[in-house]
């Protein structure tokens, strides 16, 4: 039997990525009618009926998916291009991205970009952005200077819990958090590294020296090498 979160990975496959493998009329912002949606899930799980796919849609604290009118669409997510719909929303003062410190490092220069998502996929607070970001043991979150950012021409769109843009300049990066702990991190394991080799080639250099001031006695009557001893002189 199909649980609610099989449905919604189903969903997220065939909403954000894959329409077309289902057969799924789109529209242009990502709006698919439920009859289709219902069919196409049930050719997976027979037993799942439409009411199944309303009531997930319908549960509280779902903000994935939107019911609407026009059919089912996913909030965000998408791989491929969907027009935004309505207006740019009037942005506070800071938006936040959980991120990677190695993208983290190009953002100042290079400014944010999509990836391997259509948009930008930004937070409305901090936390919720260390949550996602790809650093457990050290998040690090990148703040946005949204207000900034929209008078320079930059629209936010907000989707449920996530708001979207097409991009971000590198002059509307603001602190990124984490990545000086991570860089205190990298340097204090380097430092460890360089002493442990230290340490290794010092071992070395002592057990040669003390193999070198070994002297070897041979036992008594074993043949030496060298210079023949003088013969005696009568």
């Amino acid at each position: 039997m199909a649980n609610q979160r099989s449905i919604s990975r189903l969903l997220s496959l065939m909403l954000r990525h894959r329409p077309d493998e289902f057969g799924l009329e789109i529209d242009q912002y990502g709006f698919v009618p439920l009859d289709q949606v219902a069919q196409a899930i049930q050719d997976r799980y027979e037993e799942v009926r439409e009411e199944d796919v309303l009531e997930l849609l319908n549960s509280p604290g779902q903000y994935r998916f939107e019911l609407g009118e026009k059919g089912v669409r996913a909030l965000y997510g998408h791989t491929f291009f969907v027009e935004m719909d309505g207006e740019p929303m009037d942005p506070p003062e800071r938006f936040y991205m959980g991120t990677t410190t190695a993208a983290a490092r190009r953002f100042k220069t290079e400014g944010i970009g999509s990836g391997d998502r259509f948009y930008v996929h930004l937070s409305l607070s901090r936390e919720v952005a260390e949550s996602r970001s790809r650093e457990p043991d050290s998040p690090c979150v990148a703040e946005i200077l949204a207000q900034q950012a929209a008078q320079g021409g930059v629209e936010f769109y907000e989707r449920g819990e996530v708001v979207l843009t097409r991009q971000v300049p590198g002059e509307f990066v603001g602190e990124i958090h984490g990545l000086a702990e991570q860089a205190k991190s990298e340097g204090s394991d380097r430092s460890k590294v360089s002493k442990r080799s230290e340490g290794s080639d010092r071992s070395k250099i002592s057990k040669r020296s003390e193999s070198s001031d070994r002297k070897v006695t041979p036992p008594a009557g074993e043949m030496t090498y060298g210079r023949k001893p003088r013969k005696a002189t009568r």
